[in-house]
């Protein structure tokens, strides 16, 4: 196709919205469909380009790869005064190479990425390793980031000279780690057709159990309590993180929402607040509701 950007063969923004570009793909189609237009070959090359744009960015997943792929080029190697070297330092964004105080120039970087990692309480105590699949760009092994074959551009990456590609990479886990600890692989991120990969970071997140939320690096704990207890004060069980039963005390006068912080009761030793929940009443006995009835005409 003449134009080769999916987003102005369909008539979009690059900024629409998967909804927004199937509709301009339904339209444009039955607008140039060769059973409405036979023998009209313009239309029917329209067609066609039509329908490699939406295949370009038609789901969720194609456009990801695409737009992904555009941040590494725009790669229209067009005949002018422009060499590889300078396609590269542009579709990096850097016009001018890099140097060091030592005025050397530095290799260019693949993006870096940022993953998040999911461990259990066991594992943040104790430390251990755990293996994860990364989907990452790759220098492609047909043209070793070249972007050409034989003379031709390539094939397995259309002239970009990265890939895509997923592997299996197990991670250690150190002993007692934190919920939004950062583990930083150096060169596990996206690999740059001609420079150096980027980095890897994984940022740790704890599952913190039923019944349990983090609030940033906070352990918080709901906690069911009826509401004469919130009133008149009390004691409630629970068990902490840890594992421990606590029994818990209850001021008079608390109210839903209230917290209470237990220092090493939390996941790995840490503190742990506890967030008062108002406990849902069964079934009322005719007792109750004769209590229940009394307080209201007492103004309770």
């Amino acid at each position: 196709m003449t134009d080769m950007d999916p987003y102005r063969v369909l008539g979009v923004d690059s900024t629409a919205s998967d909804a927004e570009i199937k509709r301009a793909y339904r339209r444009l189609a039955r607008q140039h469909h060769p059973d409405r237009n036979p023998g009209d070959s313009a239309s029917e090359d329209r067609f066609k380009s039509i329908q490699s744009a939406f295949d370009a960015v038609g789901t969720p997943e194609k456009r990801r790869q695409h737009d992904e792929q555009q941040r590494f080029s725009g790669m229209r190697f067009q005949s002018g005064g422009h060499g590889f070297e300078d396609i590269l330092r542009q579709m990096m964004g850097n016009s001018q190479p890099q140097y060091s105080r030592e005025n050397t120039p530095q290799p260019v970087q693949g993006i870096s990425i940022e993953l998040g990692i999911d461990i259990d309480v066991e594992m943040a105590e104790s430390g251990g390793k755990i293996p994860f699949v990364l989907s990452r760009l790759r220098r492609c092994r047909r043209c070793d980031g070249r972007s050409s074959s034989g003379g031709l551009g390539c094939p397995v990456c259309s002239g970009r000279g990265v890939e895509r590609r997923e592997s299996t990479v197990t991670v250690t886990i150190p002993k007692g780690v934190e919920q939004g600890h950062h583990l930083r692989l150096k060169g596990m991120g996206n690999e740059h057709p001609s420079g150096v990969p980027g980095d890897l970071t994984l940022i740790v997140r704890i599952d913190p159990g039923e019944g349990r939320r983090w609030e940033a690096s906070r352990l918080i704990q709901s906690v069911q309590v009826p509401y004469t207890t919130l009133l008149l004060g009390g004691e409630v069980d629970l068990i902490s993180a840890m594992g421990r039963k606590i029994r818990l005390s209850i001021d008079p006068g608390s109210l839903p929402g209230d917290r209470r912080r237990i220092p090493g009761e939390g996941i790995g030793g840490g503190p742990l607040d506890i967030e008062l929940v108002l406990s849902e009443p069964g079934p009322l006995s005719d007792e109750m509701n004769k209590a229940l009835q009394n307080l209201r005409d007492l103004g309770l």
